[in-house]
């Protein structure tokens, strides 16, 4: 049998989509780092101090500017690949982690070094590129549509990379997944496309505290003058990571249920059984 044979190119891509359901399920069960526990508990002290110094409708017009400008910045090589081929989608994609992690980790390390007043600057440089980090992992996969419908979902998917250490992730997951099922449906887009404004609204509420919040404890010890520029260098490059990860994972399960390679959901635990 040769690489070329049909029955081994089918093997492949089997194979492909096993890794990556696997993938997509560990992503699923993934609890926050002992590490990432302990630094919040350490900065939680000074997180409620540096939220205050980012109020909600900062977040809120950062949220909805950074989403726009991400779109104009996309480059063109981010769909030249076959979307078909789910390797090479994840290949595209990890390149835009890679570009979005070293990119805000040098914006943070600049910024870092004026301590508190270089957070003014690095905050929105960081919305702005998780909005891009979001947007092109969302082409990677052959996402490129927009809309209030697709907006929503790209808040979703910023609010799943930032719940890591809640204990709202289960929930974060699963709204995510049930709009990307809704989103796979024609009728249920339009529905969503009309009534898209609204749901992009109150995510924005939502999404904005929470992202204030979790940039907030990540950034306590970005405060000391030129160490916290190594600090927010290694804060930002890790939160893009987190942004991209929960991107990946989206724009894989939007894949993954157009072409229904999705197995089964398990069923519930029998009631009279378990009683």
């Amino acid at each position: 049998m040769t690489d070329n044979d049909p029955m081994s190119i089918t093997d492949g891509r089997n194979a492909i989509i096993e890794r990556v359901l696997a993938e997509q399920k560990a992503y699923e069960d993934r609890r926050a780092t002992m590490m990432g526990q302990c630094a919040e508990r350490l900065t939680a002290p000074l997180s409620g101090w540096i939220a205050r110094m980012i109020p909600a409708t900062a977040m809120r017009a950062a949220l909805r500017g950074a989403d726009r400008a991400a779109k104009l910045t996309l480059p063109a090589e981010l769909t030249g690949h076959d979307l078909l081929d789910l390797a090479a989608c994840d290949r595209v994609a990890l390149r835009v982690q890679a570009w979005s992690q070293g990119t805000n980790a040098a914006s943070g390390g600049l910024a870092g070094w004026f301590g508190g007043a270089g957070l003014a600057v690095d905050i929105p440089a960081t919305i702005g590129l998780a909005a891009r980090n979001v947007r092109a992992t969302g082409a990677a996969y052959g996402f490129t549509e927009d809309g209030p419908e697709e907006h929503a979902f790209r808040l979703m998917v910023l609010e799943v990379a930032t719940s890591m250490a809640s204990g709202r992730r289960r929930d974060s997951l699963k709204n995510l997944n049930d709009l990307a099922a809704a989103l796979a449906t024609p009728e249920a887009r339009y529905v969503l496309s009309k009534g898209g404004d609204w749901l992009t609204d109150k995510l924005v509420e939502r999404i904005a505290r929470q992202l204030g919040l979790s940039l907030a404890s990540r950034k306590a010890g970005q405060l000391v003058p030129i160490i916290g520029g190594a600090v927010a260098a290694v804060v930002n490059a890790s939160f893009q990571v987190d942004v991209a990860r929960a991107a990946r994972y989206a724009y894989r399960q939007r894949w993954l249920m157009q072409r229904k390679l999705l197995p089964a959901p398990e069923p519930a635990p029998d009631k009279d059984k378990t009683a």
